[in-house]
């Protein structure tokens, strides 16, 4: 039996259609465009030199995990944004805001992921799905903003953040933020190995 989704999130990032088929290819499902034909695994982002979801997030922690970590962050930025202030200076520590922007990049992207599942499945509304899609596209252009700002001097990733691939697609801005997040945690488990 073969399932036709027509929902406003599932859109195909070639020709963009949202007429797509859910079909069954190499024992798992894949989406199938009706228009272009098309196959993609269900809400990876759009074709581009960065890793996909599941290479770019192997080793994230969970999710409340994560959430706990972007509070301390937050806090620790807030305490030291406050003192660069009280000292007359712009901005504390850059490297400490990219990191935040990077993680809570990642963490939206993660969700909008987890969100466009559900729907699938149908368990999330289109316009929840279409909220997580947002939050992650806000959160991934803060963080593209931030490297174009500063010249990319923080940035990890093969290309940076002003190339146009990243433009050329809906989702090419969460591609962004896979390719710095893997390029971040591959560089973690460096120091931490010593290497």
């Amino acid at each position: 039996m073969k399932l036709t989704v027509e929902r406003p999130a599932i859109v195909c990032r070639m020709c963009p259609s949202t007429k797509t088929d859910v079909i069954a290819a190499e024992e798992r499902q894949m989406l199938r465009c009706r228009r272009c034909r098309r196959t993609w695994p269900p809400y990876d982002t759009s074709p581009s030199p960065a890793p996909g979801y599941h290479d770019a997030y192997r080793t994230a922690p969970p999710e409340h995990e994560e959430d706990e970590t972007l509070t301390a962050l937050e806090a620790g930025l807030d305490t030291a944004t406050a003192a660069a202030k009280a000292a007359g200076q712009r901005r504390p520590d850059p490297m400490a805001r990219r990191l935040l922007l990077l993680r809570r990049a990642a963490l939206a992207d993660r969700r909008a992921y987890a969100t466009e599942l559900e729907h699938l499945r149908g368990g999330a509304t289109a316009t929840q799905t279409e909220h997580a899609l947002d939050r992650a596209d806000t959160a991934a252009s803060a963080l593209r903003a931030f490297d174009a700002e500063t010249d990319s001097v923080y940035a990890s990733g093969l290309l940076r953040a002003e190339h146009p691939v990243w433009d050329d697609e809906p989702d090419t801005g969460r591609a962004y933020v896979r390719q710095e997040y893997m390029e971040w945690t591959r560089a973690e488990r460096a120091a931490f190995s010593g290497i």
